[in-house]
């Protein structure tokens, strides 16, 4: 792929920098936030060599596959590049404004969940899978667990989950395009060692007493506070005189929204959190295995169209409570590892050549967790692969639920992040996910043998 030649293209048929608001990456996706959808020239997007398909909600998503970094990096060097375009977009903020005003309630909940939750992926993947792979190097007796070495790597992975809410605050604060430093001091409160002896001991502020709550590892309190603080920003710039604003308005926002947070955003969003993943739970202790089931054979189009990210709060909210999540993550396992295998039975059956290369390729990234490639390059195209996707699926995630597989680490299940599921109570859950992987793989792949017809036979 000529990344550069791609790159030039994507932004021509986005409609220029001009009619970017937005732009950050997934694993596979461009994710750009426009101010007109109309501009964009979809048709051509989807025939731009290299783009593997579109999908429109909130956003426009260009899915790229394995290779968005090297097209994120070109596209962010023409950015840098159009100087002139650049200042379009800063002095037009007013106009654009009202075509955002537009965006209907759900779709702009979808932008902003995942605005803000997809950069929190990386650092917790890696550092869920990190801490996932010392337990392995223990259990095996490679490395000793009373050992220096080994408490602090752990300690290493779990700083990551101890000052999630810090992390939360830099992204919301991105997606609010409002100062990060202040909004990560306001949050960084909840977090501070001595306050926090202070509160557990009864504190009170105005006489009114602290809720006595543990902040680390939270992610609502965190997201509730960058909001609240976005507002007293946007309202001490417009009321502060010019000559006093570089210190009014941090000092007035920092004071006022760090008491409100402690008095009342904070424990709100810590029990919105609690009732949030206990809802979940309890839909997961009640219908079990069959949730599990019916959520892996949806998940081909929630990947399609995006809303499987609506899921990522959730699997943060239940790791950074209880340590582990038991739904979103292993019917990905199920689906990710049938996404695969069903390329792989269709490049054994088919004999289009360039299909079957296609095939190999993506079915090879699926089992490793990328399944954009496979979706978009082999199985939405064809129904008899796409329902071996899902009966793999349906059955892998039955499996897994059957026998109440646990994630130990929020990121993309496939066979390179297998250590997500070693448990340290419960030698047994790796054995689990590789059940499900082998349930899921067979499935998928017996039901694209079977099924798989070429086109012409199709026809």
């Amino acid at each position: 792929m000529n990344y550069k030649e791609t790159a030039a293209s994507i932004i021509k048929y986005v409609g220029g920098w001009e009619n970017v608001s937005h732009l950050e990456h997934c694993s596979t996706r461009l994710r750009f936030t426009l101010f007109d959808m109309s501009k964009a020239n979809l048709d051509e997007l989807k025939k731009t060599k290299g783009v593997l398909g579109i999908v429109t909600t909130a956003q426009l998503q260009i899915i790229i596959g394995n290779s968005v970094v090297e097209a994120y990096d070109e596209v962010m060097k023409l950015k840098d590049n159009a100087s002139e375009s650049s200042k379009e977009i800063s002095n037009d903020d007013n106009k654009k404004e009202v075509k955002k005003e537009k965006l209907k309630l759900g779709a702009f909940i979808l932008d902003f969940i995942v605005g803000v939750f997809q950069p929190l992926i990386p650092p917790m993947a890696g550092a869920g899978v990190f801490k996932s792979i010392l337990l392995l190097i223990a259990m095996t007796g490679i490395l000793d667990k009373d050992s220096n070495t080994y408490t602090i790597f752990v300690f290493v992975s779990d700083a990551v989950f101890f000052f999630l809410p810090i992390l939360v605050a830099d992204s919301v604060a991105s997606k609010l395009k409002v100062n990060k430093l202040v909004a990560i001091s306001c949050v960084s409160v909840l977090l501070f060692p001595q306050l926090t002896t202070m509160i557990n001991e009864g504190a009170s502020l105005f006489s009114i007493k602290i809720s006595p709550i543990q902040y680390s590892s939270q992610v609502f309190p965190a997201i509730l506070c960058v909001v609240f603080y976005s507002f007293m920003e946007k309202l001490f710039t417009k009321i502060s005189p010019k000559p006093i604003r570089i210190f009014f308005v941090p000092m007035m926002s920092l004071a006022i929204t760090s008491a409100v947070t402690l008095l009342i955003l904070g424990p709100i969003g810590y029990f919105f959190g609690k009732i949030f993943t206990a809802c979940i739970l309890f839909i997961y202790n009640t219908i079990g295995f069959i949730a599990l089931g019916i959520l892996a054979a949806f998940l081909p189009f929630m990947v399609a169209t995006g809303m499987h990210k609506a899921l990522i709060p959730y699997a943060l909210s239940s790791y950074s409570q209880l340590g582990m999540e038991t739904l979103y993550l292993p019917a990905s396992l199920a689906h990710n590892i049938s996404e695969g295998a069903a390329c792989f039975g269709v490049a054994l059956r088919t004999k289009n050549q360039e299909l079957k290369s296609t095939a190999i390729s993506a079915g090879i990234s699926a089992i490793f967790g990328i399944t954009e490639p496979a979706l978009y390059g082999v199985n939405l195209q064809h129904k008899r692969a796409l329902l071996s996707v899902i009966i793999g699926s349906v059955v892998g995630g039955i499996v897994v639920g059957v026998l109440h597989l646990k994630a130990f680490a929020v990121v993309g299940p496939g066979l390179a992040s297998l250590p997500m599921f070693i448990d340290p109570n419960n030698h047994s859950n790796i054995i689990y996910a590789i059940i499900g992987l082998i349930v899921s793989f067979l499935t998928a792949f017996i039901s694209a043998l079977i099924l798989w017809k070429d086109e012409k036979i199709e026809k």
